[in-house]
């Protein structure tokens, strides 16, 4: 059913959905480029474009799971919309459900992408710790995505009372848990930003050369704002969305499709400029 609002209604659907295309819209035409880059400048395909394509469909089910969700009441004070059609309320949550599965991977993939990146660009067979520390953060973030997918899966006891509050059984502290998958989010972007610092730094090149090429590899990774961002957000939002999900929820969402988008658009800045030149 269409929800009747009346004018007047505190609601953020538009401005979260308004937010939502237009980060739809930027993630898709940063991923054509991407594509476009690599053949008109005939650059070898390797791991780090299968990385940064395949986080493109895991962002695009996030927003449109979203934008799905605006029309059931996402912005709107859960107490309005459950006055209107309580199912409404279980629907939505459903399709929360779905979305932190493809977030989590499209916050991962293009951490892999940056990773292979590296590899591709930097000397590994000569330079032994540059290639213990890429394994090591290949490591995290493949054990970082496999144990956000099954914590995401078996949060609650039933699994199905992640979606239906009202069901008995348990579920994790969700405010803990989402706080601990944040920070580690957070301490690995900053590991991943700051690799490539000394090895550019050491180039035998100007100094204006390399100034250039570590703020291109900062933009590459320049998510690590929003991510910083959401791990905020985690702390000071969380704890509140159980008591008016609908409306509080969207701060967070705010942070996270912005990092999620933000990834998926950094990651391809190489690619861009290249095509540019």
């Amino acid at each position: 059913m269409d929800l009747d609002i009346p004018e007047g209604t505190p609601n953020r659907g538009p401005s979260v959905q308004a937010l939502f295309i237009v980060l739809l819209v930027c993630t898709t035409l940063m991923t054509v480029t991407r594509v476009v880059s690599k053949i008109v400048t005939k650059q070898r395909w390797w791991w780090d474009d299968l990385f940064a394509l395949l986080s493109w469909p895991a962002e695009v089910i996030i927003l449109s799971l979203l934008i799905a969700w605006v029309q059931l009441g996402l912005g709107l004070h859960e107490a309005f919309v459950a006055a209107q059609d309580p199912s409404l309320l279980t629907r939505g949550a459903r399709y929360f459900y779905v979305c932190i599965f493809f977030f989590d991977t499209s916050i991962c993939f293009p951490k892999l992408s940056a990773l292979f990146l590296y590899a591709r660009v930097f000397n590994t067979t000569t330079n032994r710790l540059l290639r213990l520390q890429l394994w090591i953060l290949g490591a995290l973030v493949v054990g970082w995505l496999l144990s956000a997918v099954l914590v995401t899966i078996w949060q609650c006891d039933p699994i199905p009372k992640a979606w239906t509050p009202t069901l008995k059984g348990s579920c994790v502290n969700s405010f803990a848990w989402y706080t601990a998958t944040a920070t580690l989010s957070c301490a690995i972007d900053i590991w991943i930003l700051i690799i490539p610092v000394p090895l550019i730094w050491r180039l035998q090149s100007s100094l204006r050369r390399r100034i250039y090429l570590l703020v291109a590899f900062i933009l590459t990774y320049s998510v690590i704002v929003v991510s910083l961002g959401r791990m905020i957000a985690t702390v000071q939002i969380i704890p509140k969305v159980a008591d008016d999900e609908t409306w509080t929820l969207t701060t967070y969402l705010y942070w996270a499709t912005l990092e999620g988008s933000l990834s998926i658009i950094s990651i391809s800045v190489p690619n861009a400029i290249a095509l540019a030149k």
